[in-house]
């Protein structure tokens, strides 16, 4: 797939992951290109602004980047957006990271105990998983 088709298919199902957690979801219509891929308001009717990032797993972690990287320049997506929804398709899930909580370059969230036994420091996956209403 190209990296276009691989973030419609992140932006798709946060989306509907979103609406499934009882969201509602709004689509920039004459930005498509902009940092923003969607808007939403949460449980309190707050909207949050969106980058959406498709993950992989890596050594037990649920793995992005949180800046883009256009020319080999990182740009931070901080005060841009609100938070990123993140696609993990091995996962078939979707974490919902404020952007105050994420490293400038790459987030891991961790999905399987660290093999030294850690827990002081570690960001657990769970904390962010969006669970539909109901579930």
């Amino acid at each position: 797939m190209t990296p276009s088709e691989v973030g419609a298919r992140a932006e798709l199902a946060i989306a509907t992951a979103l609406v499934a957690a009882g969201n509602s979801v709004y689509l920039p219509f004459f930005n498509p290109y902009g940092r923003v891929d969607l808007v939403y308001a949460d449980s309190a009717g707050t909207l949050k602004r969106m980058q959406c990032k498709t993950s992989y797993l890596k050594d037990g972690c649920v793995a992005f980047r949180t800046c883009s990287n256009t020319g080999n320049v990182p740009v931070s997506y901080a005060g841009e957006v609100d938070v990123f929804g993140v696609y993990s398709p091995e996962l078939d899930c979707v974490f919902i990271v404020p952007v105050d909580d994420a490293p400038t370059r790459r987030c891991f969230l961790r999905v399987a105990p660290p093999r030294n036994g850690q827990a002081k420091t570690v960001r657990w996956a769970e904390p962010y998983r969006l669970t539909p209403v109901g579930a």
